[in-house]
């Protein structure tokens, strides 16, 4: 059926969702016209996912009136929501999308859907989408890049703490202003950097080989300083992460913690050396979800958490999750809420939340910002400054360049499994970095 354009084809109005400790959604009014991009846009935690969840059917709502294309439904189940096309939800991939586009939608929810693509495949995203567009599709564009919305969007809807707070034509508003809506307060400062003096050298890595993607890698941490690795989709920064913290086997090459050689087999071999990821996919790799925030910091740290005899020492347990809970700022009604009721930028601070609990010499942060919003990332931003502060040796791996040049003090960059140069922050431009990335590649064309 063919529908017309600007006419309203979601209607959510009142609606109310609680988890255990939680109350994600309170009376929420939300709308959809057919032909357009709605940006649904909010800090995490904000609700945001957990209302389209609610419209295609993953979660019953307690309450509140849903009708698309003006009929009135009770509640949807995801199979009931996809029968006729109109409510695929695509996520992350570019097969998803495919998949999502096979069943003709009208309504299309894309949750994060930029965050593992190259910038090809993004072109080819937005393409894509202003194509659904011109057929009358109504899209659902959530994400934290606020830079993309430029592109595609029409309109934003914005969300702070479960609750609608408004919505308005993309070009009537700013970048600044529409963060200073998400948060509830202007942040002056995106990229907050700290000048700190560069001391000793803490941390080193020689010769490092690891498979294909990890070739004759150097390179020193100093304290006093943030050093970021950049370089393209591919260039095997993640994969470097995963040598050094014993993640994946290393075919040759010595790391040194404070000038003496340490013997990394194993991810517990680093940990007890002192060396700690926030891994990439931190869902994945970084957090057990269906353990309580209590639990996740504590397991990787029974080695003192506990007496000689095995048994936890409570009242240090709860020290160290008392001391996570308030300087990283997370947002939680209790330390016994399980890591999955957590939003992203949550659960990212109960990942490095474990690891400051031990006082690491060394922490290595992969991707650290990747799906969380603004607000949160300044506050992870803090937090790197914070170690940096203290003498701790910080490396963090980025796809975002501005983040890598807005925050690192040296910028390491990799393209093809080898590192192809290195540049002061001072002396860092977009251009550049991208000659460094592309250098083997160019190399091979020679």
């Amino acid at each position: 059926m063919i529908r017309k354009m600007n006419e309203t084809i979601v209607s959510m109005k009142g609606i109310c969702k609680s988890f255990p400790g939680v109350k994600a959604l309170d009376h929420v009014d939300f709308a959809l016209r057919s032909g357009e991009v709605m940006a649904l846009l909010g800090e995490n935690g904000a609700g945001k996912s957990t209302l389209m969840k609610v419209l295609s059917g993953v979660y019953q709502r307690d309450a509140g009136e849903l009708e698309i294309f003006g009929k009135r439904y009770g509640d949807l189940n995801p199979k009931l929501a996809q029968e006729v096309g109109e409510l695929p939800v695509s996520k992350q991939q570019m097969v998803e999308i495919a998949k999502a586009l096979s069943t003709h939608a009208k309504v299309l929810i894309m949750d994060e859907p930029t965050s593992a693509l190259t910038a090809r495949e993004i072109d080819d995203l937005f393409r894509i989408i202003r194509e659904l567009k011109s057929k009358g599709c109504g899209i659902v564009y959530i994400s934290h890049r606020l830079e993309e919305l430029q592109h595609i969007v029409d309109r934003v809807a914005i969300m702070r703490d479960g609750q609608y707070i408004t919505s308005f034509d993309f070009q009537d508003a700013s970048l600044d202003e529409i963060i200073a809506y998400m948060v509830g307060r202007e942040i002056k400062e995106k990229f907050p950097r700290v000048a700190c003096k560069k001391g000793r050298k803490v941390f080193e890595v020689k010769g490092l080989n690891a498979g294909r993607m990890v070739r004759d890698t150097d390179f020193s941490l100093y304290e006093g300083e943030i050093v970021g690795f950049a370089g393209l989709m591919g260039a095997g920064r993640t994969e470097t992460t995963r040598a050094i913290f014993g993640v994946d086997p290393k075919d040759s090459g010595q790391i040194f913690l404070d000038g003496r050689e340490v013997a990394i087999k194993n991810p517990r071999d680093a940990i007890q050396a002192g060396i700690v990821l926030a891994p990439e996919d931190r869902k994945k790799d970084g957090l057990c979800t269906k353990l309580s925030i209590r639990h996740n910091i504590a397991l990787p740290n029974l080695d003192f958490l506990c007496d000689r005899f095995g048994v936890i020492k409570w009242g240090m347990e709860a020290e160290a999750c008392a001391k996570a809970v308030q300087d990283l700022k997370i947002k939680t009604p209790s330390v016994e809420i399980n890591a999955a009721n957590l939003s992203g930028g949550n659960q990212q601070k109960v990942v490095v939340g474990k690891w400051l609990a031990r006082n690491s010499r060394a922490v290595i942060f992969d991707e650290p910002t990747r799906g969380i919003d603004v607000a949160a990332k300044v506050e992870i931003y803090h937090l790197m400054n914070e170690l940096k502060k203290q003498g701790i040796a910080v490396m963090f791996v980025s796809s975002e360049m501005p983040e890598v040049m807005g925050i690192a003090d040296r910028i390491i960059v990799m393209c093809d499994g080898r590192i192809t140069g290195e540049l002061m922050a001072e002396d860092a431009t977009q251009e550049k970095i991208l000659s460094l990335a592309t250098q083997f590649e160019k190399k091979i064309a020679i």
